[in-house]
């Protein structure tokens, strides 16, 4: 199990967008999602192994209607690809095996990815490092953050943890934040 620390965003706390999509969407989804990513040197999408019910893909980089044009632009998967692009973030895909229904969302993770996810152990040592109660669910406005970070303390509390590499991450995930006054640290 692990902790995933990430931005949170006012615009998390609202419902956004779902578009509910088929297989045949999905597979045309991955091709073209390996073949941009291969044009473009990046990994837009995971390995086929990896990818399970749930995974995420990204569609920063891509043109809007290039994406929605493999879905024959719906209405609901423009609303939420170009959500996730105007955010900043990856998208979701779910299979269902209940239901058998294939969900398209906007991740809750950014399109570049530095988000980190840690073991329980690691994160509640990075927690104690910052002076924060080590619960697993939490958030923290950015500012509060950036001043912990600042404390001389810190470092080496987090050294005494082994977590101190790890602080340098934190710095470059808040670095992201480009809504820094309502955006929080939060830890899931």
């Amino acid at each position: 199990m692990s902790i995933l620390f990430r931005i949170a965003l006012p615009a998390d706390d609202t419902p956004a967008p779902v578009a509910v999509i088929t297989a045949r969407q999905l597979a045309a989804l991955r091709r073209y999602l390996r073949a941009e990513g291969d044009h473009m040197g990046l990994a837009l999408i995971e390995p086929d192994e990896v990818i399970g019910d749930s995974f995420e893909a990204r569609v920063c980089p891509l043109a809007l209607a290039a994406v929605t044009g493999v879905f024959d632009h719906d209405p609901a998967v423009i609303s939420v690809v170009e959500e996730a692009q105007f955010r900043g973030r990856r998208i979701s895909i779910h299979h269902c095996a209940s239901t058998a229904e294939i969900t398209m969302r906007v991740a809750l993770t950014s399109d570049c990815g530095l988000e980190l996810d840690l073991a329980y152990g690691n994160a509640y040592a990075l927690l104690e490092a910052l002076g924060m109660a080590t619960d697993s669910v939490g958030e923290i406005p950015l500012e509060q953050v950036r001043n912990r970070l600042a404390d001389p303390d810190t470092p080496a509390r987090a050294a005494e943890r082994g977590v101190d590499h790890y602080l340098p991450r934190i710095e470059r995930l808040l670095a992201s934040a480009t809504e820094s006054g309502d955006a929080r640290l939060a830890w899931t």
